[in-house]
């Protein structure tokens, strides 16, 4: 059976895990790997946690339980957990990000169930209006951290807060200095010391990077960071870690590399010939005359993997469009000799690589 192949590197993604530990433990930062956009990929966690790091993230608790039953490290689920999945929850998480006291109820109720303790990451909403106890609402996140305290079978791993997902709200110093003086706040009111004030996600590096980081934040969870060796926030790539060649406006990184087959090859114009409607999404399109240029039709389309977030291997390749079976690219300029069979690969940025591991259209190839 024919499928494109995705190929992952993992001694790559095991080397920058490695430098991604060591550069946040200097400013005394423990990290949490996040592994979601593998999937719950039981290599690709692996080879995190052969890079130094110890706890695996994921917002599934199904994939957590592949974790945990293939690897048996320590976990957390990244996502405010439903009522329907507390026993799963509890079973296959040691931590789990919660703002919600009923919610935190019954996992303590499951936990004693269990004979577990459950480890509670209670989220603050500083701005960007995603999970999280709004921030000026300093008397619920006091009386949430004192219910925490009080029930059996969970017990608070730290404060947390989240940057740039929903709201696009930038982790900034000011920022990150309020959600300090909220920890404060709740460690006088509840006469506790609080052990992992967890600042955002691979956004929140920036500060670090420009040397501006709040002092008293001591955690992060962390994906894209290892996985492409970006900083996403002034969009530049950093040289201690591998990444990819291509522009990094591009985001993409040859870690992960899609191959896929030519199944027809010719030449055509570049224009449509008749009356022009929309596309099979709905979609009406322009199209600019390049006289007739050679090109190539792949075998995947975007129920696979989605052509835009896909970057052509060889420079000489432009990607035309794509769809649901079929992606179409120029090849008018490619100096090497192409043919019916042959494939073409792809650097992928982080929604094709999000796509491309949770299809099952896709088969994974791993380097080690």
């Amino acid at each position: 059976m024919y499928k494109p192949v995705l190929e992952i590197d993992l001694g790559k993604l095991k080397d920058n895990a490695r430098v991604e530990k060591e550069l946040l433990a200097k400013h005394g930062i423990e990290v949490m790997a996040v592994n979601k956009v593998f999937d719950g990929c039981v290599e690709t966690a692996k080879a995190v946690l052969d890079g130094g790091i110890d706890v695996i993230a994921e917002s599934r608790t199904y994939n957590l339980k592949k974790l945990k039953d293939a690897l048996g490290c320590k976990t957390c689920l990244l996502r405010s957990p439903c009522l329907s999945e507390i026993s799963e929850v509890v079973k296959y998480a040691d931590i789990s990000l919660n703002s919600e006291k009923v919610v935190i109820q019954a996992l303590s109720e499951e936990a004693v169930k269990q004979q577990k303790v459950h480890q509670v990451l209670l989220m603050v909403d500083m701005g960007d209006l995603r999970e999280g106890i709004w921030f000026e609402h300093i008397d619920e996140i006091i009386d949430t951290v004192k219910l925490i305290l009080s029930l059996p079978g969970v017990e608070l791993y730290g404060l947390g807060t989240n940057f740039n997902c929903y709201g696009t709200v930038l982790p900034t110093v000011k920022n990150g200095v309020d959600f300090l003086e909220i920890a404060r706040k709740v460690e006088k009111a509840c006469n506790i010391k609080i052990q992992y004030l967890s600042a955002g996600n691979c956004t929140s590096y920036h500060l670090l990077d420009k040397g501006i980081w709040p002092e008293g934040l001591n955690h992060i969870r962390i994906g894209g960071l290892h996985e492409f060796g970006i900083e996403y926030v002034d969009m530049k790539y950093l040289d201690e870690f591998h990444h990819s060649n291509k522009p990094v406006e591009k985001a993409c990184s040859d870690m992960y590399k899609l191959y896929a087959q030519i199944i027809e090859l010719n030449s055509k114009p570049t224009v449509p010939v008749g009356e022009l409607g929309v596309d099979a999404f709905l979609n009406s399109k322009t199209f600019v005359d390049h006289g007739v240029r050679k090109r190539a039709l792949l075998a995947f389309g975007r129920q696979d993997v989605p052509a835009e977030s896909c970057v052509p291997i060889d420079d000489n390749i432009t990607v035309l469009g794509q769809t649901s079976d079929h992606t179409l690219v120029d090849i008018e300029d490619v100096t090497q000799t192409l043919k019916v069979g042959d494939m073409i690969g792809f650097e992928l940025d982080y929604t094709a690589l999000l796509m491309a591991c949770q299809t099952s259209g896709v088969e994974k190839r791993f380097i080690y």
